[in-house]
C-alpha cells in the first residue's frame, strides 16, 4: 500500500521524509518535504486519540 511517504510532494516535486512532531496528545508522525517545508498528515496522525 502507498503511503504518504512513497510519494513526492505535490506541490515542488521533492521528496518527502518521516519526522516526529510534537501535539496536544504527544507526538505525531508526518511526512515533511526538506525542500518547501510543506507537511501531510498520515490519517493516523489526524485520528483522535
Amino acid at each position: 500500500m502507498t503511503s504518504e511517504f512513497d510519494l513526492p510532494r505535490a506541490d515542488c516535486g521533492h521528496a518527502l521524509v518521516r519526522r516526529q512532531i510534537d501535539d496536544a496528545g504527544g507526538t505525531a508522525t508526518v511526512a515533511v518535504c526538506q525542500h518547501c517545508g510543506g507537511r501531510y498528515y498520515p490519517e493516523s496522525a489526524l485520528q483522535k486519540r
